[in-house]
């Protein structure tokens, strides 16, 4: 969850609403709040109470709580709900951008690049080998990489 300025941090919220990041906007003194048209969004306006924030923050989290996103640690392990499996360094590195855009198009040549820096080069069969892995260690998960037109991946819910 990350809590943002409304409406300083304007350009933030739309990358986070793409992401399907649960969001508190702390609404500055004069600003029109927003209408939030998503259970992931909600506003409370400054100066507030640690208690009232609190309240907001576990309100906000028990309502996201039913569109999860994935986590992806720096120690190699994916979560998704309760779940969790162990990847690889390579996989880490493959599945940061998937994780970060969760819903969105990754496109190949991003992955391949990524590929290539722990590498030094990497070829389309090394990333489809390795997507052909994720994805046997996603499917526990509930989770899938979905191939779109030789543009890309996409991570999604298998569920």
């Amino acid at each position: 969850m990350r809590v943002l300025r409304w409406p300083v941090e304007v350009q933030e919220l739309e990358q986070l609403r793409r992401r399907g990041i649960p969001r508190l906007l702390v609404v500055e003194n004069g600003a029109t709040p927003p209408v939030p048209s998503d259970s992931r969004e909600d506003w409370i306006r400054a100066p507030v109470s640690r208690a009232d924030f609190a309240a907001r923050v576990a309100a906000l989290r028990a309502r996201a709580g039913t569109h999860r996103v994935p986590v992806l640690d720096q120690d190699g392990l994916l979560r998704y709900g309760s779940r969790m499996v162990p990847v690889s360094p390579t996989q880490t590195s493959l599945l940061q951008p998937l994780v970060e855009r969760y819903g969105t198009l990754v496109p190949r040549h991003e992955l391949i690049a990524l590929l290539s820096a722990g590498r030094g080069t990497a070829s389309q069969n090394a990333l489809d080998l390795n997507i052909m892995r994720i994805r046997r260690k996603l499917a526990p998960l509930g989770l899938r990489i979905r191939t779109a037109n030789a543009r890309g991946y996409v991570l999604e819910s298998g569920e």
